[in-house]
């Protein structure tokens, strides 16, 4: 059984098959780089402050605001893995951001992951991680343990009002509500989502709603040769 994308929760939802003796492969490795890309223009959009020029072209005001330097910034990846070490890759090659890489079992990194990171921490160091960042990266896979992880006790409280949260795991990992509420507050500078709790996103969810916020309909890793890709990794794994 090979699941088509990363994460493997749905197959294994089924109680014959996680019961049975059938091997279970998934496609990690087939999405990070284009992940990596669409947190690359997460970033950009905010450092830039895309949303507010547009604005300003809508209502046909010429308005100058300074823009940020992403050189300067430091870059938080909660669940640093594959995709997580894709990220910091082209953070640091692209840009030379700060990287921390935030992970359960800081042990089970790899040298190659580890060296695209400033540093690799353990969720001793979460709050430390929460406060220094400019850019907070979600990147974990959807678990009881990881329910509503990014919260505004968690999380949220813990940035800089000038921060950015961004989601690229499972969006049952982060509290919707209390993002939006952080969002319409001034708590966070901005957010990207390109996941959610329940998809399509209801049209009476706060998020719709929230400034500074880019979301796009779970499709960030949907480029033209991710299915390609998907299978070539299920043909090496055969």
């Amino acid at each position: 059984m090979h699941s088509l994308s990363v994460g493997v929760d749905e197959v294994c939802s089924i109680p014959e098959f996680r019961n049975s003796d059938i091997p279970l492969t998934n496609a990690r490795g087939a999405f990070s780089e284009v992940l990596a890309e669409y947190i690359m223009l997460g970033m950009l959009y905010h450092a830039k402050h895309v949303e507010y020029f547009q604005a300003r072209k809508k209502e046909v005001e010429w308005k100058i605001k300074s823009v940020e330097l992403l050189s300067s910034k430091t870059l938080a990846i909660v669940g640093y893995g594959d995709i997580g070490s894709t990220v910091a890759k082209m953070a640091k090659k692209g840009f030379g951001m700060k990287i921390i890489g935030v992970n359960k079992f800081p042990e089970m990194v790899t040298k190659e992951q580890a060296k695209w990171a400033d540093e690799v921490v353990g969720l001793e160091k979460y709050d430390q991680s929460m406060n220094d960042a400019d850019f907070v990266i979600g990147s974990l896979p959807k678990m009881v343990s990881t329910d509503n992880f990014f919260n505004h006790p968690n999380c949220f409280s813990k940035m800089k009002k000038s921060a950015v949260f961004m989601n690229i795991g499972r969006g049952t990992t982060v509290d919707e509500d209390h993002l939006a509420d952080a969002l319409m507050k001034g708590q966070i500078a901005g957010a990207v989502l390109d996941v959610f709790k329940k998809e399509p996103l209801s049209k009476d969810n706060k998020l719709w709603y929230a400034p500074n916020l880019l979301m796009t309909p779970h499709c960030a890793d949907q480029d033209s040769e991710w299915l390609y890709r998907s299978m070539f990794i299920f043909e090496k794994n055969l």
